[in-house]
C-alpha cells in the first residue's frame, strides 16, 4: 500500500526474537514455576544468550507483560488519536473489541500469561500498578472530555469507575473456570457496555453542571 513502510529486515529479526522469547519465557514460567525459572533457562530455550534476553528485558517481569505493553500502547493510540465527535468511552469500546483480534491470534500466549500471573503474588502486585496506568490514560481522554484538567477529581473518578469493570472481569466466575482461561469477548463487552452507560451518564451529567451558567 501507498505511504506503508514496511520494517526493514533488521527489524523483522529483533521482533522475532522478542516474541520468541516471550513465548518460550511464559511457557517455562508456566512448567517450572516463574521464581525457579532463570534467564540462563530462557536463552538457551530461546536460542540467544542471556544477554540477549537481559537487553531486551531488563526485569523478569517485563517478559510476562510484554503483551499486556503494547495493549497499553494501542490504548493510548485510540484516546489520544480518537476523531472528533468520539469520546473516551467509546474509543475504550472500540480498543476493547479490537483487542478481540489480537486476543485470538495470540490465545494460548494471553491464556498462558494468566497462568503465570494468577500463581504469583508479585506479578498479582505488578498487574496493579499495570492497570493504574490505564487508568491514568482515561482518566486523561476524560479530561478533555470534560474540558478540565486531568488532575481533577471527575474525569479520575470517572477512570476509576471504568477500570472496576476489568476488576469484575477477572472477579466473576473465576473459581468456576478453568486456570488461565478469562471471560469471552461477549461477557466482556456486555458488561462493559452496562458500566459504559452508566459511566457516561455520569459524565455527561458532569459536562451538562459545568456547562451550565
Amino acid at each position: 500500500m501507498p505511504g506503508v513502510t514496511r520494517p526493514g529486515l533488521r527489524e523483522r529479526k529483533k521482533a522475532r526474537t522478542r516474541e520468541t522469547i516471550v513465548r518460550v519465557a511464559l511457557e517455562l514460567f508456566a512448567e517450572q514455576g516463574y521464581a525457579r525459572t532463570t534467564i540462563s533457562r530462557i536463552a538457551e530455550a530461546a536460542e540467544v544468550s542471556p544477554r540477549t534476553v537481559s537487553t531486551y528485558f531488563p526485569a523478569k517481569e517485563d517478559i510476562v507483560f510484554d503483551v499486556s505493553a503494547e495493549g497499553k500502547e494501542r490504548l493510548v493510540a485510540a484516546i489520544q488519536e480518537r476523531p472528533a465527535g468520539k469520546d473516551t468511552m467509546e474509543a475504550l469500546r472500540e480498543w476493547l473489541v479490537g483487542e478481540r483480534e489480537v486476543f485470538d491470534h495470540e490465545q494460548e500466549l494471553h491464556t498462558c500469561q494468566r497462568i503465570v500471573i494468577d500463581r504469583e503474588e508479585s506479578l498479582l502486585l505488578h498487574e496493579q500498578a499495570l492497570m493504574h496506568e490505564f487508568e491514568l490514560v482515561l482518566a486523561d481522554g476524560l479530561a478533555l472530555d470534560l474540558g478540565v484538567p486531568a488532575t481533577d477529581l471527575k474525569p479520575r473518578m470517572a477512570a476509576a469507575a471504568a477500570m472496576a469493570v476489568f476488576d469484575l472481569l477477572h472477579d466473576e466466575g473465576h473459581a468456576e473456570r478453568a486456570e488461565g482461561q478469562m471471560p469471552s469477548i461477549d461477557e466482556q463487552l456486555e458488561l462493559l457496555d452496562q458500566a459504559l452507560a452508566f459511566i457516561d451518564g455520569g459524565v455527561s451529567a458532569l459536562r451538562g453542571r459545568r456547562q451550565s451558567p
